[in-house]
């Protein structure tokens, strides 16, 4: 009972304090010194041990609350890194709170002991300062097997100012990355540098998904890795082939598209079928299409 009563308390104050730093002007504001200190304060006082464990550690790791690079699982090369402990925990909480995030809705990532806002936490940043944008994510126009090059276009209004720029998202990748990942890092990428150039605040970079999302080992030494493209219908896939790869409507009608797809070194998926299991199955009924039409042999 006792427990209980401690615990609503807390999450008064916890819930109090978290209303004071949204209301915090950290750019362009000497006073903000003040009233930063004293959030700190107030949250190293009532973040103890006990209400990390009973509360805040349980969130981590997980989708509702915040991913890290270190979940106590094997890797894909078997190593286990032991999750982070109460004290690095709390003190990324307490950035986190200080800035206007919060410890749910994957707001932020802890990578190498620090705090980095994900693309949902610059989404809750730019909101708390009143910023209006829409942003055009367009697709891959690099040549790098190792970085995307996605541009995006961003319109924005704050303070009555309307404006426009369109900076290159360079964002990871590798043979598994989808499509939807890359143009989610470009978004997230694009949502940071506004934040940054309207409050002129950085708080670093970090791949968000470094050493979060596991893929499986995979043995591709001798196997060439095309690099997938998901889409929802094969309407969506040619308007992309036209409009971002340069391509006739003419040349990807019909299952042209999926071999202008294989030649130009994609696996194009669409609604969850990969081209390649596609051209499998065609190569097979061609195999035996020719084994039945072959003449009998005489003996």
């Amino acid at each position: 009972m006792e427990n209980s009563i401690v615990l609503v308390d807390v999450r008064q104050k916890f819930e109090t304090v978290c209303q004071s730093a949204k209301s915090l002007q950290i750019a362009n504001n000497f006073g903000t010194a003040f009233e930063a200190v004293q959030i700190v304060l107030t949250l190293r006082e009532i973040l103890t041990d006990d209400v990390m464990k009973e509360v805040f550690m349980p969130l981590m790791n997980t989708k509702v609350g915040f991913l890290t690079d270190r979940t106590g699982k094997p890797d894909k090369h078997g190593n286990v890194k032991e999750p982070y402990s109460i004290s690095v925990v709390r003190d990324v909480i307490i950035d986190a709170v200080t800035i206007g995030l919060l410890p749910t809705g994957n707001q932020f990532n802890i990578i190498a002991e620090r705090m980095y806002p994900t693309k949902e936490g610059y989404t809750a940043l730019l909101k708390k300062i009143g910023v209006k944008y829409i942003l055009d994510v367009s697709y891959d126009k690099g040549t790098n097997a190792n970085f995307a090059e996605i541009p995006v276009k961003i319109n924005y209004e704050h303070d009555g100012e309307k404006n426009s720029f369109t900076p290159i998202a360079t964002v990871k990748k590798d043979s598994f990355s989808s499509h939807d990942q890359l143009r989610g890092k470009a978004e997230r990428n694009a949502k940071k540098k506004l934040y940054e150039y309207i409050t002129g605040c950085d708080f670093g970079d970090a791949d968000e998904m470094s050493g979060i999302v596991d893929t499986p080992f995979v043995d591709v030494t001798h196997e060439p890795q095309l690099q997938k493209l998901n889409f929802k219908t094969e309407a969506e896939a040619r308007i992309f082939f036209v409009t971002d790869q340069g391509f006739t409507p003419e040349s990807v009608e019909g299952k042209l598209l999926f071999s202008l797809a294989k030649e130009k070194g994609f696996d194009l998926i669409i609604a969850g079928i990969s081209s390649a299991k596609l051209s499998e199955a065609e190569q097979k009924k061609t195999d035996l299409k020719g084994k039945a039409n072959q003449s009998p042999t005489l003996m």
